[in-house]
C-alpha cells in the first residue's frame, strides 16, 4: 500500500527512539563507569604503594633482590618495584621488568613497557631513598569497561525485540478506533453523507472525524444545490425551447411572407434567449467549484469598466439606451477576466431594464481604502421587499416586463464573493431606478 503502514511506521520510530536513547545512555554509563573505575583502581595503586613503603621501611639497603610470589591469577595484571635511591632494584613482582616501570618519581603516569600499556603510580619515601612503583596493565581496565558495556547492552539486545512486540500490540489496540472509522467510511453507500459518530473516538481522532463530517456536510449541500440547479435549469430551458417550437410551427403553417418572417424572427429571438441561458449556466458551473482565486493581478478597475462598456455599447444603442462613464483610476487585485464578466452582467441588466431614451450611469471611484463600482439605471427599480432575494438563481422580479434567466446577478454575487468584495442593491440616488454597488478591497 502506498505510504506504508501507520502502525509499522510508529513501531519503527518508537524502536529507533528507544534504541538511540538506550545506546546513548549506555555509552554515557560506560564512560562514567570507566572514569569511576579508574579513580578506584588508582586509589588501590596508591594504597598498595603505601603498604610497600610500610613493609620495606628503612631496611631496603640490607635486603638482597627479592621476587614476590604470584598469589592469584588476577594478580597477573599488577606489578610493582622497589628501588633504592632510584637506581638499585631491591624488590619486584614476578611479572615486573628489571628496568624502571616509569621514569617519573611521583604521581601517576601512563607508559609503554614490554609491549604493554601500564598505569603506574610512583612514590618516594620521606627521605627520598626508597622509590616504590606500582603498575596495572591497561588491558585489565579495558576488560572492566567491556564487562560493564556488555552488561548494559545485553538487556537491550534481548529486550528490544520484546519491547517491539509489546509496542506493536499496544499500537494495534490503540489504532482500533481509527481502523473501525476507516471500515465505517469504506462500507458506506455513495448517497450516505450523514455525519460519522464521534462519541467514542479518541481525542486525537476527533479533529479528523470533525473534518470528515464537515466535508460530508459540504458535499451534501453541493449535491442538493446541484440537483436544484439542474431541476431549475431544465425548467428554464423548457420555456424558450417550447416557444421556439411553437414559432417554428407557425412559420411552417404560415401562408403569407410577413407572417412567416415574423415567426422566424421570434424563433431567432428564442434561440438567442436559450443561448444566453446556456452561457450563463456554463459560467456558474465554472465558478461554483472555485473556493478562492487561483491567482490575482493588479489592474485598473476604470479601464476594465471602459472596455466592458465598449463591448456592450451596440446592445445599448439597439434599445435606445446610452451608457455614461464617470471613473477615476483605481487599482484592485483580482482576476481581470472574471471582473469583466461581472461588469458585462451588471451593464446588461441595467440596459434591459432601462427605458429607451435613458442613460445607464457607471461610476468608479476610491472610497475609504476600497474601490467602488456603481451601475445605475433609470428603470422601474426593485421594491425593497424584493432586494434581499436579488442574486438568487433563477429569481426574477415580477412586473418588469423583461425576459431573463435570473442568473445575471447570481454571477455577479459569485464573482464578488471570490474577490471578497461587498455587493449591495438599492434605489438610484434620484429615487427612480436601480443601483448596484460592488466594493472591492484595494489590497
Amino acid at each position: 500500500m502506498r505510504g506504508g503502514s501507520l502502525s509499522r511506521r510508529l513501531l519503527l520510530l518508537s524502536l529507533a527512539a528507544v534504541a538511540v536513547v538506550w545506546v546513548a545512555s549506555s555509552i554515557f554509563a560506560v564512560v562514567r563507569v570507566r572514569h569511576e573505575a579508574g579513580e578506584l583502581l588508582d586509589a588501590h595503586l596508591a594504597q598498595a604503594a603505601a603498604m610497600l613503603h610500610a613493609r620495606v621501611g628503612d631496611d631496603v639497603d640490607e635486603s638482597e633482590l627479592e621476587h614476590a610470589p604470584e598469589l592469584h591469577r588476577y594478580a597477573r595484571g599488577l606489578a610493582f618495584q622497589v628501588w633504592e635511591e632510584g637506581l638499585k632494584l631491591r624488590l619486584h613482582s614476578a611479572n615486573a621488568p628489571d628496568t624502571r616501570l616509569s621514569p617519573q618519581e611521583r604521581g601517576f603516569s601512563d607508559v609503554e613497557s614490554g609491549g604493554r600499556a601500564w598505569r603506574v603510580y610512583s612514590s618516594l619515601d620521606r627521605k627520598g631513598r626508597v622509590l616504590v612503583q606500582v603498575a596495572e596493565e591497561g588491558r585489565a581496565r579495558d576488560r572492566i569497561a567491556g564487562s560493564v558495556a556488555g552488561a548494559l547492552l545485553l538487556p537491550m539486545i534481548v529486550g528490544l525485540p520484546v519491547l517491539g512486540l509489546l509496542i506493536w500490540l499496544a499500537l494495534r489496540s490503540g489504532l482500533k478506533p481509527l481502523v473501525a472509522l476507516g471500515r465505517d467510511v469504506a462500507v458506506r453507500d455513495p448517497d450516505n453523507l450523514q455525519p460519522l459518530e464521534a462519541a467514542d473516538v479518541p481525542r486525537e481522532v476527533g479533529p479528523l472525524v470533525a473534518s470528515l463530517n464537515g466535508l460530508f456536510g459540504r458535499l451534501r449541500h453541493s449535491i442538493d444545490h446541484e440537483r436544484r440547479f439542474n431541476a431549475d435549469a431544465a425548467h428554464e430551458l423548457r420555456t424558450p425551447l417550447a416557444g421556439v417550437r411553437a414559432q417554428a410551427e407557425v412559420a411552417l403553417g404560415a401562408s403569407a411572407d410577413a407572417e412567416r418572417t415574423h415567426a422566424l424572427r421570434q424563433v431567432m429571438a428564442g434561440c438567442d434567449r436559450a443561448a444566453r441561458l446556456v452561457d450563463q449556466m456554463l459560467t456558474l458551473a465554472r465558478l461554483d467549484p472555485k473556493r478562492t482565486l487561483a491567482g490575482g493581478a493588479r489592474f485598473d478597475l476604470a479601464t476594465a469598466a471602459r472596455d466592458a462598456i465598449a463591448e456592450i455599447a451596440t446592445a445599448g444603442h439597439a434599445r435606445g439606451v446610452d451608457v455614461a462613464l464617470d471613473a477615476s483610476p483605481v487599482q484592485i487585485v483580482g482576476d481581470p477576466a472574471l471582473v469583466a464578466i461581472l461588469l458585462r452582467n451588471l451593464l446588461d441588466n441595467a440596459i434591459r431594464h432601462g427605458p429607451a431614451g435613458t442613460t445607464v450611469e457607471v461610476g468608479v471611484q476610491a472610497v475609504a481604502g476600497a474601490a467602488e463600482l456603481v451601475v445605475t439605471d433609470q428603470g422601474p427599480g426593485v421594491p425593497p421587499e424584493e432586494r434581499d432575494r436579488l442574486g438568487e438563481r433563477f429569481h426574477r422580479v415580477l412586473g418588469t416586463g423583461e425576459t431573463g434567466s435570473g442568473l445575471g446577478l447570481s454571477i455577479v454575487r459569485r464573482i464578488a464573493e471570490l474577490h471578497h468584495a461587498e455587493v449591495a442593491f438599492g434605489a438610484a440616488p434620484s429615487g427612480r431606478g436601480f443601483a448596484a454597488r460592488v466594493r472591492f478591497a484595494r489590497r
